[in-house]
């Protein structure tokens, strides 16, 4: 039998680092996805520096009290014990509370305090009207989130995904396409379109910061504000059962083995729609596939005036990262074959030519057009919060 201590899932600072296939695997605690892990998980250590406790989820002795968490620590040949709360209740500033709370001397009843009389916790530097703010966050369902940037050259696009998804029979729609393509953001401005088409909302839930497929439902438990739960698709289920909902679940190809659970959540959610962004399509019954094209290229040989060439969606793009990476650029005579010839050699995908531009800061157009050649060397050192 496997030794339940080994590889222990850690949090130390603000990231948990757990196993999953013998591979280490990160999640910021906090998050959503912290929730969805914590509604699967038993047992993990924490890490500060006043020293380690062992947190365990154990069942309440009622059954409508749930599972709840405690923390562990033994000082002095004697192991001592705090209550923590739910799951929804495990932010790091209590799991910090908790660690000052193990360090000092305990009171004479403090260890035997019963899951409905927590300790009063102090978080040290941080109010508690912060406190109560960062947990009401973290239970809240999330809307489409705001572009910080204009969208170029995607007028049809959010126009056919928008047609598709007003269809009945369209329940499930899978944006597909290569890496860098720009499906989040056709998802988001869709999303955004039709948001006034359902009754309860959007809910926006980005995937990309989880690799095991047997997180994503309790990530959409959590992002609604559910109760966690050890099945979480039986509360999905009764939750959204009469909701008129669209759920826009982005970066799904490294969970794709979780597709079937989604057509498990539709079928008992007659008036569900989800918007699925994907690199590889997820191959389960009812799916519709809009494949995103790559934005509109100029021909560098027959090129049109230059009103229409800044109208193609890759110029569009490379004109306005261009500008702010250069206040005063411009399109004028004698860049036009070069910019048009830049974007096409980019195959007119968002995020290369985003990437491209940004060099501009340190390079003239002739020289990135050279340089184009090796991509993987050039198409780097972008904005933090891009791939």
């Amino acid at each position: 039998m496997k030794d339940e201590n080994e590889a222990m899932p850690v949090v130390q600072g603000e990231t948990l680092t757990y196993q999953r296939d013998g591979q280490d695997e990160r999640l910021p605690v906090g998050t959503p996805i912290w929730y969805a892990w914590l509604s699967t998980a038993r047992t993990f250590a924490f890490r500060s520096a006043l020293g380690t406790f062992t947190a365990r989820k154990e069942q309440a002795s009622n059954k409508r009290g749930g599972g709840y968490w405690r923390a562990y620590r033994k000082r002095n040949g004697k192991l001592h014990r705090v209550y923590l709360g739910k799951s929804e209740e495990l932010t790091l500033d209590r799991l910090n509370s908790a660690a000052v709370t193990l360090a000092r001397e305990p009171s004479a009843d403090e260890d035997e305090r019963e899951p409905g009389r927590p300790v009063p916790y102090q978080p040290v530097e941080v109010s508690n009207e912060r406190k109560e703010a960062s947990e009401r966050a973290s239970r809240r369902s999330s809307p489409v989130p705001l572009p910080l940037t204009s969208l170029f050259g995607r007028e049809r696009e959010v126009a056919a995904v928008c047609t598709l998804l007003a269809r009945p029979e369209v329940r499930l729609l899978t944006l597909t396409g290569t890496g860098g393509v720009g499906k989040t953001r056709l998802a988001l401005a869709s999303a955004s379109e039709v948001e006034e088409s359902f009754p309860d909302g959007v809910c926006f839930i980005s995937l990309a910061p989880i690799q095991d497929a047997a997180l994503v439902l309790p990530a959409l438990v959590q992002a609604l504000g559910l109760p966690s739960s050890r099945a979480p698709l039986e509360p999905l289920q009764a939750a959204l059962r009469e909701q008129q909902l669209l759920l826009v679940l982005d970066n799904f190809e490294q969970v794709a083995a979780a597709a079937p659970l989604l057509i498990d959540l539709l079928a008992a959610c007659s008036h569900l729609k989800l918007l699925v962004t994907s690199r590889e399509v997820l191959h389960v019954r009812g799916e519709h596939v809009f494949e995103v094209p790559p934005l509109a290229l100029p021909d560098p040989r027959h090129l049109p005036d230059w009103a229409t060439l800044a109208r193609y969606g890759a110029v569009s793009l490379f004109l306005e990262r261009a500008r702010e990476a250069q206040s005063s650029f411009a399109l004028t005579a004698e860049n036009a074959l070069l910019i048009a010839e830049i974007c096409v050699r980019l195959d007119g995908l968002p995020l290369a030519i985003e990437l491209a531009a940004a060099r501009l800061k340190l390079l003239p157009l002739p020289a990135l057009l050279e340089r184009l050649g090796h991509r993987l060397a050039i198409l780097t050192a972008g904005p933090r919060d891009l791939p």
